[in-house]
């Protein structure tokens, strides 16, 4: 044990630290944390821009908080930790990693038909081993490239250009803008 210590304390004063090197370099790093500041990209298109998957670039982001003043202490929530158990068919992760991407997952929006009231829209939330298959359609907001998928009968009306109304009712009332372009709740007010 003692031996070990000597060991990584003589390493890190050769400024060898072990583990994995990193997949991006310095410059990379603080790109890609300029970049989820700015707030314009999502995490997804700073991988896609990185060329590594978003796991990496969560791992890279500075998610230190500013300390917690008697002010702020009023005025803020405390944060909400996403649930990894999958609301729609019950699947627990069971390793950090298969959470990490169960989170990513849960954190899509999928509009289905409800099936006890024509012409209305509900949304639900799946992890890959209840994701609903073919069809499926992106609504995407025209700046971010982000937002709800529709399946089934939704995607199939959707494929030949137009949001049913239903759909448009959902969107509306979830704050996005529909015309003349699509815009997520967002950026809807950036372009008032």
């Amino acid at each position: 044990m003692a031996e070990t210590r000597d060991g990584l304390a003589a390493a890190r004063a050769r400024s060898n630290t072990g583990g994995r090197p990193s997949k991006l370099s310095p410059d990379q790093i603080e790109l890609a944390q300029r970049l989820n500041a700015a707030g314009e990209h999502t995490v997804a298109q700073i991988a896609d821009m990185l060329k590594v998957p978003r796991t990496t670039v969560y791992g890279h982001l500075n998610t230190r908080r500013t300390p917690v003043t008697q002010e702020s202490a009023v005025v803020a929530d405390p944060p909400v930790r996403q649930p990894r158990t999958c609301p729609s068919c019950g699947y627990e992760p069971t390793t950090r990693a298969e959470a990490a991407h169960q989170r990513a997952d849960l954190s899509v929006t999928w509009l289905h038909a409800d099936p006890h009231h024509r012409g209305t829209v509900i949304s639900r939330h799946h992890c890959r081993h209840c994701e609903p298959g073919q069809p499926a359609f992106d609504i995407a907001c025209s700046v971010c490239g982000d937002g709800p998928i529709l399946a089934g009968a939704l995607a199939e009306q959707a494929k030949n250009g137009t949001l049913t109304e239903p759909v448009r009712r959902w969107l509306t009332a979830a704050e996005w803008t529909v015309t003349p372009d699509l815009l997520c709740p967002g950026h809807t007010y950036a372009a008032d």
